[in-house]
């Protein structure tokens, strides 16, 4: 073998595993910067409607993010608010009031500064964000947390005194199909981290948290954009948020 050429073979097969990485992360890029471009064309959903009862009625709102907000879904009946609605009048006959003001790309602080005033009288609240903050490179625990702690306070504030708040935390996006191969291990960890601090924070304010665990995000559960939650996803997170606002108690509804 001539000299060198162990070397040389070293050093080619550096560089051909550096290309590819490359190669990886900017396809990944593209990738998410597609997906961006398509979510933006998005037609933003109008999830109020008033459904009739008996009194006195409740208000439910939604806060959050896109994810929140259906993004993507067929139309707002699709959504966890009036899933969740229609199914405590099932249960209790209230007439109940549903608006929503979650939006794309809301950040835990972005809640805090422009939806909170939305739940003001209200009796029920259901608070959907984490991703956002989650994909924020240097947003630190300490961060989420105090955003987090800040937020739950503000809502609790301004809400109706027995108001019933449900948490759906940062869901684990590396199970996410949608998502670039290559972004799964970070991705993962740092909604899984969000969560973790979600879930203490939550746990410090008495706020029932309602999420999908990681090993009930299958393929189905997202849309058709293969990211955010679809039909399926919305059903089955109205389903524990119904659970919870109803104690778990067939024909018993929550208080409020």
């Amino acid at each position: 073998m001539p000299p060198g050429s162990v070397g040389d073979s070293t050093s080619l097969a550096v560089v051909a595993l550096l290309a590819a990485s490359v190669a990886s992360g900017l396809h990944a890029t593209l990738g998410v910067q597609r997906m961006r471009a398509r979510a933006a064309e998005v037609t933003p959903l109008d999830h109020e409607v008033d459904l009739p009862g008996r009194f006195p009625p409740r208000y439910l709102v939604m806060l959050g993010d896109s994810a929140a907000a259906g993004h993507g879904l067929p139309g707002p009946d699709d959504a966890v608010p009036r899933r969740v609605a229609h199914a405590l009048v099932a249960v209790d006959g209230r007439a109940t009031a549903v608006r929503s003001v979650a939006v794309d790309g809301a950040t835990t602080d972005d809640v805090l500064r422009t939806q909170v005033e939305a739940a003001r009288g209200a009796d029920v609240v259901l608070l959907g964000v984490g991703a956002n903050d989650a994909f924020k490179a240097h947003r630190s625990s300490s961060e989420v947390a105090d955003a987090t702690h800040r937020l739950l306070t503000a809502i609790r504030e301004v809400a109706a005194p027995e108001a019933r708040l449900v948490f759906h935390t940062c869901p684990d996006l590396s199970m996410a199909p949608g998502l670039p191969l290559v972004l799964r291990p970070a991705v993962g960890w740092r909604c899984r981290r969000v969560a973790e601090v979600q879930h203490a924070v939550a746990a410090m304010h008495g706020v029932p948290v309602a999420d999908l665990p990681r090993e009930r995000l299958s393929p189905e559960v997202f849309g058709a954009d293969r990211f955010h939650p679809g039909s399926v996803g919305h059903a089955r997170l109205a389903e524990r948020v119904v659970t919870i606002l109803t104690d778990g108690a067939r024909g018993t509804p929550a208080s409020s």
